[in-house]
């Protein structure tokens, strides 16, 4: 419920940053100037994003008198804005491969542990309980879609404090 919710918060945050982003590119000496206060700006829309996400997880918490998920959240959350920060700027090769990474890194651990269940095969479930044993039923899909997020933030702070990345259609001919 709070993803659904970080739908506001994501648009404004990413608008932020591509507004601060075609400021800086107007008013910049230099390309090296633009990257260095594109960076800045990227990280800071990104926290911001995060902590919308964790005030609006513990509200949703309190008002349904659910459990706080805040890792697995914030590890979705953050996937899904970088993922759609990328594809806004029209790099979609990237968000399209790690979200499915993370799917599929998701799928096989459920299907391991499913096929553990079969004769002779209990040992394809050791690394999925290992893993939920040491850090809770939460550590497959934080650890797959926080794997994911990092990556995409990595790529985004490469790709969009490029001038490039923040050219409109007509600026482009």
């Amino acid at each position: 419920m709070a993803l659904a919710f970080a739908c506001a918060p994501a648009a404004w945050t990413a608008g932020l940053f591509a507004t601060h982003a075609r400021r800086r590119l107007a008013s910049s000496r230099g390309l090296e100037d633009f990257s260095a206060s594109a960076r800045p700006a990227l990280l800071g829309a990104f926290t911001v994003f995060l902590g919308a996400v964790a005030a609006l997880s513990v509200i949703v918490s309190t008002a349904f008198d659910e459990p706080l998920a805040l890792p697995g959240t914030l590890a979705l959350g953050a996937l899904l804005f970088l993922a759609r920060l990328l594809t806004v700027h029209h790099f979609m090769h990237a968000p399209k491969v790690m979200l499915g990474v993370a799917s599929v890194a998701q799928a096989t651990a459920l299907a391991s542990v499913f096929a553990a269940r079969l004769p002779g095969l209990g040992v394809l479930s050791t690394p999925v309980e290992s893993v939920t044993a040491v850090w809770g039923p939460a550590a497959v899909p934080v650890l797959t879609c926080g794997a994911a997020a990092l990556i995409l933030l990595i790529h985004a702070a490469r790709t969009l404090t490029r001038a490039s990345a923040h050219l409109t259609p007509e600026q482009l001919r």
